[in-house]
């Protein structure tokens, strides 16, 4: 468990984005949806399930009837293109590891894992013509990101036979760090002092967020079972405590091979805040037991509450954004016919973003598919592989933007199994 612990720590930390548009905040934010979510579009505010984890709501967690554990990685191939030129970047990371479990079956479910919560990655140039200077050459760097470590509970009342409620929070440790690097170069004068700003931040904090969810199950005539759940979701804002490291130097040469003058501004390890915005959500499923899930989620954050950004052209606003998800299974109980028992998956999300650049909003859609194929089940469990893929957009070429599109193929294993069995024959 050390080792792996120490390798998620490690994995976590690298980089998964080339976004210019993480340059902002604390970089662009990363979707909370674990293996079944993905394809679904992100969906699950208001979905329950008996052998998978939804970190979507803290409330699922007392649905859980056996042990689970589960793996997520995702390929991101990003396209990048600003009316000018193209670019194409690729990144590999650990999505997500979780656990999750009964405490009493039926009554409380604890899941805690870890997951990346926000990155940063962007490296590009500018050049403007002064009519002084001549040719200024502006370079950009940054790297890093929030990392997500969660541990939470969840209580479930039955109200009737056919009806429950369920509460659960998350109590979660937010962690990271990421650096940002600005050059100005002057090339037309050859004895000018060339601008170095360095930044460093590392944070270290912890956030709350809150889930309920109603279920209400049917049988009609034909003995055929249904299942409705309505689910809301809230989630603090808070301030993140930060300590930031800011160093501005003169030096001569390039950015590649330079000399440093002079130190203008150097400040270690100073206190500071970075605020995250509070949000609400919620959604609902429909399903068929066993045969078909339709979902559907709303969910508003509202950014325009945080400080706005300094010295800056984007500004935060109120993210509203939506993402509905459809579910089929052939023939749950078809076991001469693997293909039957495969989870067919579809969804797709909308997002109108959290940025203003250049008075443009940043807005970011995604259509996904996904299965699970079933490894094999028995009576204490129901182990998966789940492959999804997601092709979608961000942002538009102009005003001085840039467009991104982007394919993400994830893939997930969930192991579960039903422990602490008490033997009756050794």
């Amino acid at each position: 468990m050390l080792f792996l612990t120490g390798y998620c720590l490690t994995a976590f930390g690298q980089p998964t984005t080339n976004s210019p548009y993480s340059k902002y905040g604390v970089g662009v934010i990363r979707s909370e949806s674990f293996n079944q979510n993905f394809a679904w579009g992100g969906a699950g505010i208001g979905y329950r399930s008996l052998t998978n984890i939804n970190l979507l709501n803290p409330a699922s967690y007392s649905e859980i009837t056996i042990t689970t554990v589960e793996f997520g990685f995702t390929n991101n191939a990003l396209w990048l293109d600003d009316g000018v030129q193209q670019q194409y970047q690729n990144n590999t990371y650990i999505d997500h590891v979780a656990f999750g479990f009964p405490v009493i079956n039926g009554k409380w479910g604890m899941s805690f894992g870890m997951l990346p919560y926000s990155s940063i990655g962007y490296k590009y140039d500018n050049r403007i013509n002064d009519s002084i200077a001549g040719d200024v050459d502006y370079y950009y760097e940054g790297k890093g990101g929030l990392n997500k470590a969660y541990f939470g509970n969840a209580v479930q009342f039955d109200l009737d036979s056919t009806s429950m409620i369920s509460v659960g929070a998350n109590a979660s440790l937010l962690f990271g760090s990421f650096t940002a690097d600005k050059k100005v170069v002057y090339g037309d004068l050859s004895n000018s002092f060339n601008v170095w700003e360095y930044s460093s931040t590392s944070i270290a904090d912890v956030n709350f967020d809150f889930g309920a969810q109603y279920e209400r199950k049917f049988t009609n005539s034909k003995n055929e079972n249904y299942i409705l759940t309505l689910g809301a979701t809230y989630g603090l804002g808070t301030d993140l405590n930060a300590k930031t490291t800011n160093l501005t130097r003169t030096f001569t040469g390039n950015i590649d091979f330079g000399t440093v003058k002079d130190t203008i501004q150097s400040e270690t390890d100073q206190k500071g805040a970075i605020s995250l915005p509070s949000s609400i959500g919620g959604g609902i499923s429909f399903q068929k037991e066993n045969k078909w899930t339709v979902l559907f989620d709303y969910k508003t954050t509202l950014w325009n509450q945080v400080d706005p950004i300094e010295n800056s052209s984007a500004q935060y606003r109120t993210n509203h954004s939506l993402a509905g998800g459809f579910e089929l299974i052939p023939d749950y109980n078809a076991f001469n016919n693997y293909f039957k028992r495969v989870k067919y998956r579809l969804g797709a999300r909308y997002s109108t973003g959290y940025l203003t650049v250049n008075n443009q909003n940043i807005t970011e859609y995604g259509i996904t598919f996904g299965l699970t194929l079933p490894i094999k089940r028995t009576d204490t469990s129901v182990p998966g592989l789940n492959l999804g893929i997601e092709y979608g957009g961000r942002g538009l070429s102009a005003d001085g933007l840039v467009q991104e599109k982007f394919v993400n193929f994830n893939i997930g294993i969930t192991i579960n199994d039903r422990w602490f069995i008490k033997r009756k024959y050794d």
